[in-house]
């Protein structure tokens, strides 16, 4: 999905961040997406994402991915583990929300 396809929840969070990180524009830019992602789901499978990064929303149970190139993806938050990759290919940031 495109930025303005984001569920509301979502779309006041990005423009949050904007403002934060005092963007002159209202949509993220290219300097945003300097990791990879692979996140792997409950069955097991999984999905890779190059430049990329995420948000996790507790409350909701669930997670927004953006991408520089492929859009914006939400999943559910339980049951899924997230890897965050640099560059070279190492993983420096390992978020698991499976429960047992």
């Amino acid at each position: 999905m495109k930025q303005e396809d984001l569920p509301q929840r979502w779309q006041s969070r990005l423009q949050n961040h904007l403002l934060e990180i005092g963007s002159k524009y209202k949509k993220l830019s290219a300097d945003a997406f300097q990791k990879d992602l692979k996140i792997t789901f409950t069955d097991k499978s999984h999905v890779f994402f190059y430049y990329a990064f995420y948000w996790v929303d507790e409350v909701s149970k669930e997670f927004a991915v953006f991408t520089e190139h492929c859009g914006y993806h939400i999943f559910p938050l339980i049951n899924s583990i997230i890897e965050t990759v640099d560059k070279d290919g190492n993983i420096i940031k390992i978020e698991d929300f499976t429960i047992e």
